[in-house]
This record gives C-alpha cells, sequence and structure tokens, in this order.
C-alpha cells in the first residue's frame, strides 16, 4: 500500500534524527496525535505540512513523495 510506505518512510526520517513524536510534533506545531496518524497511515497530510515535515526533517518533499516509487526500483 503506497501511503503505508511514506507512514514508514516518515517513522524512519524521524527516528534517524532522533527524534520523539513529541518533539516532531512540537517542532511543527501539530498535535503528537496527528504525527502518530501520519506514520500510521491513518491520516495523510496536507502539501502545505508535507512542505513542512519536509524542511523540519531536512530532507526534499519529493524524497517523502516518491518514497513509494524508490521502493519498486530497489
Amino acid at each position: 500500500m503506497l501511503a503505508s510506505a511514506k507512514a514508514k518512510k516518515i517513522q524512519e526520517l524521524r527516528e534517524a534524527r532522533g527524534l520523539s513524536v513529541d518533539e516532531l510534533s512540537h517542532r511543527m506545531g501539530v498535535d503528537a496525535d496527528t504525527v502518530r496518524r501520519w506514520e500510521s497511515a491513518d491520516a495523510d497530510m496536507d502539501e502545505g505540512s508535507l512542505a513542512q515535515l519536509a524542511n523540519t526533517l531536512g530532507v526534499s518533499q519529493d524524497e517523502l513523495r516518491h518514497e513509494e516509487d524508490a521502493r519498486h526500483h530497489g
């Protein structure tokens, strides 16, 4: 499922940076439950949130958006 690939990528990036769900949500100004929903693929994010997440994690929006494609090539 495409959404779960993106959700897994979000979690992997957050953990790789040593951030807890609470820390990431605080940096983004969103509810911790929102981050949990993104990571469990229970909620999709709008473009503004995607841009903010990419900026917060130090990756490109394309890296978050196209992770699903990358998994099919490896």
